[in-house]
């Protein structure tokens, strides 16, 4: 946020805060922050409505009816709003409505909160990603929420205790807890899959060649999918390895090496692309793509790599989502009828090591807070609360029972419309103002409805293994070490990404240009970047203790 913008917003917030004061509607929590949530034309105007909220048994938020203002982007994935189905639910139960502020023509979520926030009209809830709030909260926009959710709500005080990774991640710098995460799905302290090895298993079996279980065995399949005609067009035309983004960041933990940063062996942050697992992963790389075995236009191909390549019997192997990649199965069997594109485990890497890297927290990086402009955060925070009660969690996770799922044997079943939904389980939900990311505890369910039976089985088979590697934790920066890692990425990214390029495609060697490489990265404040970090995570780390 830019210096004026900052002025701007901290002189309404508060304008709104003296305007209340002098009309004597200032009821105060517990925690000093002062307001009231706006109300409808039926309720009483300022104060907390009492009305037993146990966040149990009692659900009801206020016993007048009430409007509670949200901020939530309208994104690529849309926004909920409070005329959707299960937000008119939320509303039957609680007695609260939720009016989303945000602006439908801005898809942008960055310019849509600044825009927001420049207009000084600042709702009583604001939502986003913990990246775009954090400098937001710098600015005291957020209210501190640990008294209130000590005193009010009892069902995100037992979440924070069940995942304290939560509380890390929503407290700021000064101590205090201004943003409420939520969860996947995930057990605490547990990963969750986000992709896996795929391979051609009826390549394999043409081959009569065994599931890859090291790194070796996986060359000598990819070498093999390169050489031995599998498509039997009698063409040299298959591309062994594959991906739909840009680059080989995936193949990296092959050799021990990290894609980004990352929690070394001595406790401490490291860059991995600055190691020299990262140079020895290179120096291997480029011969395979020297030898085909990478697609040679892995930087241009683009998204839909996947599609082409599996539709036109090419393509031999990728890492990927397991719901999406599985899927590709049933889109290209007309044209490759005995296509069976399969997870595998992940093969040993150059260590013996067998392991994923690339996995998600169990929470999520979006969250939501109380702004310093809402009249009466005790009923927000209650409010809040209620989404992370039972009956909160399976709207948000299910929608409406008998509408959209049904209780058999104890566990919900998507209705046949929400499972058939033409663009999935996830965006079915969506359309009736379910599966959100605001702070509630989430279900990996929406995810694994949507899957085929390879899917499903990839997915199982990675969540229950011990090869998920716990992702980089989310830090809390201040915004000295915010603008130092932004301030040095801006430059050190492409640099970076080009070096890459350049190693895989033999335009750079990797032995002869690595320390050029290393001096030109510190030249760039890698250094700085790295003791920003290494600040941010000594504070996650005593927060830990």
């Amino acid at each position: 946020m830019n210096k004026n913008l900052s002025k701007s917003l901290l002189l309404a917030l508060l304008g709104s805060m003296l305007l209340t004061a002098c009309t004597g509607n200032s009821n105060e929590a517990d925690n000093g922050k002062s307001g009231s949530v706006a109300p409808t034309s039926s309720s009483a105007s300022g104060g907390t409505q009492t009305s037993g909220y146990n966040g149990v048994d009692n659900l009801k938020v206020s016993e007048e009816p009430l409007t509670v203002s949200l901020f939530y982007s309208f994104g690529i994935n849309g926004a909920p709003k409070g005329d959707m189905p299960v937000w008119k639910k939320t509303a039957e139960i609680t007695n609260v409505t939720m009016k989303n502020v945000a602006n439908e023509s801005i898809s942008d979520d960055q310019q849509s909160l600044n825009t927001m926030l420049a207009s000084g009209d600042i709702p009583d809830i604001i939502q986003g990603s913990l990246t775009m709030l954090n400098p937001v909260i710098s600015q005291g926009v957020f209210i501190p929420l640990d008294d209130l959710i000590d005193q009010y709500a009892p069902n995100i005080k037992k979440f924070l205790e069940d995942y304290p990774d939560a509380r890390r991640a929503g407290t700021a710098p000064d101590g205090s807890l201004y943003a409420i995460t939520g969860t996947l799905g995930g057990e605490p302290g547990k990963a969750l899959p986000a992709v896996g090895y795929f391979v051609r298993q009826d390549w394999l079996d043409k081959l009569n060649l065994q599931t890859p279980t090291t790194l070796e065995e996986y060359k000598d399949v990819l070498y093999a999918f390169r050489n031995q005609d599998p498509n039997g067009n009698n063409k040299k035309d298959e591309i062994p390895y594959f991906f739909r983004d840009k680059g080989i960041a995936n193949l990296l933990q092959l050799w021990g090496a990290h894609k980004d940063w990352y929690i070394g062996e001595d406790d401490k942050v490291h860059q991995g692309k600055a190691e020299p697992e990262y140079k020895a992963a290179m120096k291997e790389l480029a011969q395979w793509y020297k030898d085909g075995i990478i697609d040679p236009e892995i930087f241009t191909r683009g998204s839909q790599a996947r599609q082409y390549l599996l539709g036109n019997n090419l393509g031999g192997a990728t890492i990927d989502w397991f719901a999406s990649t599985s899927a590709v199965n049933d889109a290209v069997r007309e044209q490759v009828p005995d296509i069976h594109f399969a997870a595998i485990a992940p093969p040993a890497d150059v260590n013996g090591v067998v392991k994923m890297d690339i996995t998600r927290p169990a929470i999520h990086g979006m969250a939501w807070g109380i702004s310093s402009a809402a009249k009466d955060p005790v009923t927000v925070i209650k409010y809040l609360d209620f989404f992370f009660s039972e009956q909160g969690e399976m709207l948000m996770n299910y929608g409406i029972e008998g509408e959209d799922y049904t209780m058999i044997d104890g566990e919900p079943v998507p209705s046949d419309e929400a499972l058939t939904y033409p663009t999935g389980f996830p965006f079915y939900l969506r359309s009736i103002g379910a599966g959100y990311e605001i702070g509630r505890r989430g279900s990996s369910d929406s995810e694994v409805n949507t899957m085929n039976e390879i899917g499903k089985a990839g997915f199982t088979m990675y969540a229950e293994s011990d090869w998920l590697s716990q992702p980089f934790p989310t830090l809390s920066y201040t915004e000295e070490e915010r603008k130092t890692i932004d301030n040095a990425m801006v430059n050190l990214k492409p640099f970076i990404d080009e070096y890459e390029q350049k190693v895989l495609m033999g335009a750079e060697d990797a032995d002869s240009s690595w320390d050029k490489h290393l001096e030109e990265m510190n030249k760039m404040n890698l250094q700085k970047a790295l003791d920003a970090y290494n600040s941010a995570y000594e504070r996650y780390k005593a927060d830990n203790n």
